[in-house]
């Protein structure tokens, strides 16, 4: 007899008995148990064909109804078993990024979909980057008008020979944001400060340290055009920019970016340099902890905990206390620091979770591979799908699924619960699921290069890099 259940993330307690009858999924007793499970909690008794689910909160009966979803779809014969389960962390994300490479709201809407099935409960959205501004903004028209397209792609050496554009508008916004609610998936907005603002920039030229006219980006990288940290009228247009948008996400978090800014810029602008002497600042890290608390700061009385990437700990002004800082890469020492200190996070680890990299960068096994450890300190974990590479939908199934699955079961499953022999051959039976959304995920044969064949793709890519 099987001894594991077909399901992914796969329950954090389960008793299987040996006998099996045939199940009528159809008829469930739903019987609420008030006070008596955590809100994401359920259990589920299977017995000579006959299902109840307890449960106290509207959360567990959705994830105990997506646990019976994965049961029938396998087709598989259950054998009686009683399913004790609830989550490990509290966010269990997914990132899509329609700043590199657009994507409808259709598209976004399969994705969400194949999320809530894997018990996911938070969509990260990154709407503003180099290459695009990707949400409807009415108090500044410029954002899309200039903001929201560029000439041509030229990422990777790729000439696409055509104009990208596209944005969402607030109703469209809305809408993303009542389907995940639907699904019991947060939606955070990112709207990236002060690096990565090239199509800002385009669009307001004034904001920069140059105040000269650029366009919007049309290559992968770091670029040196960012917002002017000196200007008081660049908090005064975020500000106004935020209160636009707050509205439209009920989310208790907000995410401000703070990642990868050269201050090449910044060290030669007067204005920048004055604002380090009147503010008593050492450098100019230390005028980027300025900038991101001052837009944290007034996130904060509009009710909302700001998320940053963990570039702005280089500044060591970031209150550990009012601020998540999102892990993605390096800074192991400062992150340490930030954690002792009280610091609650993401972990997005550069090397196991981004989905936008090649398999033989980062196989299925290795994403799987990571530890999470249960702490009060780690909110959970995040897979980011940026889309530099990502040019369709196509594409982006293929990159992200099956990964997204491996990093659904981290966040869901304790680590003593996992197995990744069972998780490989659970699979098989979520793609008949996925591809009824429209969604084509890798081969299962292509997931897991051989080691030489990673090592040697590994250094190819690397230097391609340099």
């Amino acid at each position: 007899m099987k001894n594991n259940l077909p399901l992914i993330p796969y329950p954090n307690e389960v008793k299987i008995f040996e006998n099996k009858s045939d199940i009528n999924f159809s008829e469930i007793s739903f019987e609420r148990q008030e006070n008596n499970f955590e809100k994401d909690e359920y259990e589920i008794e299977i017995k000579k064909g006959k299902i109840t689910v307890n449960f106290s909160e509207k959360q567990g009966k959705f994830y105990a109804k997506k646990t019976l979803e994965q049961l029938k779809n396998s087709g598989e014969k259950i054998p009686d078993c009683i399913i004790k389960d609830k989550p490990q962390f509290s966010h269990r994300g997914f990132m899509l990024d329609p700043c590199r490479h657009f994507l409808t709201v259709d598209e976004i809407k399969k994705v969400i979909d194949a999320a809530a099935y894997l018990k996911m409960n938070v969509f990260h959205f990154h709407l503003s980057d180099d290459q695009g501004f990707r949400i409807e903004s009415k108090k500044f028209p410029l954002l899309n008008e200039v903001g929201s397209h560029r000439k041509n792609s030229l990422f990777g050496g790729t000439n696409e020979g055509k104009p990208h554009s596209g944005f969402f508008t607030q109703e469209e916004i809305r809408d993303i944001v009542s389907y995940c609610e639907e699904r019991y998936i947060d939606v955070i907005p990112e709207i990236d400060l002060p690096g990565h603002t090239m199509a800002i920039i385009a669009s307001y030229p004034e904001l920069s340290c140059e105040k000269k006219q650029i366009d919007v980006c049309m290559k992968h990288g770091i670029f040196d055009d960012i917002l002017c940290a000196g200007n008081e009228k660049v908090y005064e247009f975020i500000f106004e920019l935020l209160d636009e948008i707050i509205p439209l996400f009920p989310s208790e978090y907000f995410h401000i970016g703070g990642d990868e800014v050269p201050k090449t810029k910044w060290k030669n602008c007067e204005d920048c340099r004055k604002k380090i002497k009147e503010e008593n600042l050492e450098n100019f890290h230390q005028l980027q902890g300025y900038f991101m608390n001052r837009i944290a700061e007034y996130l904060r009385t509009k009710n909302k905990t700001p998320i940053m990437w963990n570039d702005t700990l280089k500044s060591g002004k970031i209150n550990p206390e009012a601020t998540v800082i999102q892990h993605w890469l390096h800074n192991k020492k400062i992150m340490e620091n930030f954690i002792k200190d009280g610091g609650k996070y993401i972990e997005s680890d550069f090397f196991h979770f981004y989905s936008d990299y090649p398999y033989h960068m980062t196989p299925l096994k290795k994403v799987y591979s990571f530890s999470a450890e249960k702490t009060k300190n780690l909110l959970g974990v995040e897979t980011p799908a940026w889309s530099e590479y990502i040019r369709d939908f196509n594409k982006l199934s293929f990159m992200l699924f099956p990964r997204i699955c491996a990093v659904a079961e981290i966040g869901w499953t304790k680590n003593e619960n996992k197995s990744y022999n069972r998780f490989y051959e659970n699979l098989k039976n979520l793609y008949p699921y996925f591809k009824s959304k429209g969604i084509n995920p890798a081969d299962l044969e292509y997931v897991n290069p051989n080691p030489l064949k990673r090592l040697v793709c590994t250094i190819k890519y690397w230097c391609s890099k340099r």
